[in-house]
């Protein structure tokens, strides 16, 4: 791996061979492709995915299917950079879907409120977004305020937010994921979320 890409950058046993008979059509190739990067892609996939997203082993599958496309059209040639190749189909692919639900589903942190039984489902949305606020402002960590606000409710691109708060792009998830985490108990807490 090469420092601070997260990408490899060495030739994988074989993968010269599979890259030149799979632009050939061998379609065994194809099968063997599959085989050797189907557990991997799934794992790195699942990283890129929010916590038991029922959709990462669908993105996986389109990352897997896009790969075999440029492979099957000889758009990759060069095996050494087929891992990178991959990686950076699992980075586009699992952004794009989720710029995507941001988009139709609006920000994720709403998804976390508590069912109808509870006072704060009859709020219109600009009492509820003034609550999150409210809750957001009394989180301890200011980058968790910060980024949770800049990425859930002013929705600004994870490249933008690492960048104005200098946060390595390898962690964005993590940070996220730690902010998020600590927004709900403090949900929790003032009678506002689940466990």
């Amino acid at each position: 791996m090469s420092a601070g890409e997260g990408t490899a950058t060495v030739d994988v046993p074989g993968a010269t061979d599979l890259v030149a008979r799979i632009a050939a059509g061998d379609r065994r190739a194809e099968h063997d492709f599959i085989r050797q990067y189907e557990r991997g892609v799934r794992a790195l996939v699942r990283r890129h995915c929010r916590p038991n997203d029922p959709i990462a082993d669908d993105l996986a599958q389109d990352v897997l299917a896009r790969v075999l496309e440029r492979l099957r059209a000889g758009a990759i040639r060069d095996s050494v950079a087929l891992p990178a190749y991959v990686q950076a189909t699992i980075v586009h692919t699992t952004s794009a879907e989720y710029r995507a639900r941001r988009v139709t589903e609006g920000p994720a942190v709403l998804d976390d409120l508590p069912a109808s039984d509870n006072p704060v489902e009859r709020l219109d949305s600009e009492q509820l977004a003034a609550l999150l606020r409210k809750v957001l402002a009394q989180l301890p960590v200011a980058r968790d305020r910060e980024i949770l606000v800049r990425f859930y409710l002013d929705e600004q691109d994870k490249d933008e937010v690492c960048r104005s708060l200098g946060i390595d792009a390898t962690h964005f998830h993590r940070v996220v994921f730690r902010a998020r985490e600590r927004f709900r108990d403090l949900l929790h807490r003032a009678g506002l979320g689940e466990p």
